[in-house]
């Protein structure tokens, strides 16, 4: 998550030392997607934070704990993503299109197979599965499941993935997606004379400005939304 939080920090650099919120974001016309801006801002250093402390720390060896973690850990990705999408339409304009075949979906399909619907998929799927996470599902670096297909019932499959790559590969177009961003905040409103900006934010520190209150929707289980 170094590459996606580094990028982070530089558009909160940018919307805070230049003219963005005045001119636009700050008007009452435009305050969706000022809740937007800042909700995505919070959402993807928390979730960023979290994940880059848990797989420097590991799963748990309780494996009830490293239960709950696995679980956490691919909702949280899950979160981010959604937060950047966020934040990416509410500065450029228009919804971010991610390509079916990235490293963004196949992360988004992981997490959907695994901690989705793993009962019982059945929704953008050739046919049902469902996903058995057992206690010793192994660590970042190789994860084990056991997924039965109605296509071949007498015949599940173990499939197995390494978490530790995807994440980095995912931070990496992560990043880039927020560098976009950033070229469209830097190109509408450039950093004002003289401002250094404030490299971050707290986000149990500040809330939301006075007056404002918004819902916000953490995303759903269909595939390719």
């Amino acid at each position: 998550m170094d590459k996606i939080l580094e990028v982070r920090s530089r558009i909160y650099d940018q919307f805070h030392g230049s003219s963005a919120g005045h001119e636009h974001f700050f008007k009452d016309n435009h305050a969706e997607e000022f809740a937007a801006y800042y909700t995505a801002m919070y959402l993807i250093q928390d979730t960023g934070e979290s994940i880059q402390s848990h797989m420097k720390r590991g799963f748990s060896p309780d494996p009830l704990l490293a239960y709950i973690e696995f679980w956490g850990v691919m909702q949280a990705i899950f979160i981010q993503q959604d937060a950047i999408k966020e934040l990416y339409e509410a500065v450029i304009g228009s919804k971010l299109q991610i390509a079916n075949v990235s490293d963004w979906w196949k992360l988004r399909d992981v997490r959907n197979l695994s901690a989705g619907h793993p009962a019982k998929r059945d929704q953008g799927v050739p046919a049902t599965q469902r996903t058995f996470m057992g206690r010793n599902f192994g660590n970042y670096d190789r994860i084990e499941c056991e997924h039965w297909d109605a296509r071949a019932p007498q015949q599940p499959s173990h499939p197995t993935f390494n978490l530790r790559k995807m994440i980095e590969a995912y931070d990496v177009e992560g990043a880039q997606t927020l560098n976009v961003v950033l070229g469209a905040l830097a190109a509408k409103w450039p950093k004002l004379a003289g401002s250094g900006g404030n490299t971050s934010i707290n986000s149990t520190a500040n809330g939301p400005p006075p007056g404002v209150h918004i819902a916000i929707n953490l995303g759903d289980d269909t595939p390719r939304n």
